[in-house]
């Protein structure tokens, strides 16, 4: 699997002119024949708690739609972030991580499980309940978000079904090395790819220096964009199911043990 990781440098809040700037990257990706592009948290915004401005219906959302056009047009799968309404009865909205097939079909939808309290997002955004696992181009990929890095157990528990761990992201330049620190970890602990895509630039007083990396199986860094916008592409093979049945791990966890100490 050829993965194309777009580090965007958005227009905060103006999806309009953020799009043009990702057909763009998706045109550059679609000719290096990737199969897939991967995009930051919230894409075509950048991270804001406006939802009033930035929301979109669940159920007819504008960047969904434009995507899958271009999809379709381009002839490459695409995954994206974006915000999503309130769903009745809940207050708050979705902060979600939407992957398209190369036809314009929605693969799966993630809602972030871990809305970033610190940065005030939990006041907008409600968490997700649930952790996506699905078969993609021979593999078996799982979605997150950003904060959703801090906790590992989530990445144990995906690692079970899935060999590729997607982390699209907006963050903060000032916390950098805890990224590619953590995406490194989350690789390395179970021993699976992580595709971290971050944003470039700044926005909303942040500023963010990208720093988006592919890491194998045993935590080797195949790539890396940093200090810019624009596309890297990287390989995919399966060497993460080979390294789990020759080095197998997991078979040494113990988790029983680990519940009746989180009892």
């Amino acid at each position: 699997m050829k993965v194309a990781l777009g580090q965007l440098d958005m227009i905060w809040e103006d999806k309009e002119a953020s799009f043009i700037k990702a057909e763009a990257m998706i045109k550059e990706a679609a000719s290096a024949e990737a199969d897939v592009i991967i995009f930051p948290e919230m894409t075509l915004t950048g991270f804001s708690m406006n939802l009033k401005k930035i929301g979109e219906d669940p159920l007819n959302s504008w960047s969904v739609s434009k995507m899958k056009k271009c999809a379709v047009d381009n002839n490459i799968a695409i995954g994206f972030g974006w915000s999503a309404l309130p769903v009745p009865p809940a207050e708050k909205g979705t902060n979600r991580f939407t992957l398209i097939d190369k036809n314009g079909e929605i693969v799966t939808e993630y809602c972030k499980i871990h809305p970033f309290t610190y940065g005030g997002e939990s006041e907008s955004y409600i968490g997700g309940d649930e952790i996506v696992s699905v078969p993609f181009m021979g593999h078996v990929v799982s979605l997150f978000i950003c904060y959703d890095l801090r906790f590992p157990d989530i990445f144990q528990i995906a690692s079970s079904k899935s060999d590729v761990m997607l982390v699209i992201a907006n963050w903060p330049a000032v916390r950098s090395a805890h990224w590619q620190t953590l995406l490194r970890a989350r690789a390395i602990e179970t021993q699976s790819y992580v595709i971290g895509v971050n944003c470039y630039g700044s926005r909303d007083g942040e500023v963010y220096s990208g720093e988006s990396i592919a890491v194998d199986s045993i935590g080797n860094i195949l790539g890396e964009i940093s200090g810019k916008e624009g596309v890297l592409i990287c390989d995919i093979d399966d060497r993460a199911w080979n390294l789990r049945n020759k080095f197998n791990t997991r078979n040494d966890r113990r988790e029983d043990l680990y519940k009746k100490w989180r009892a």
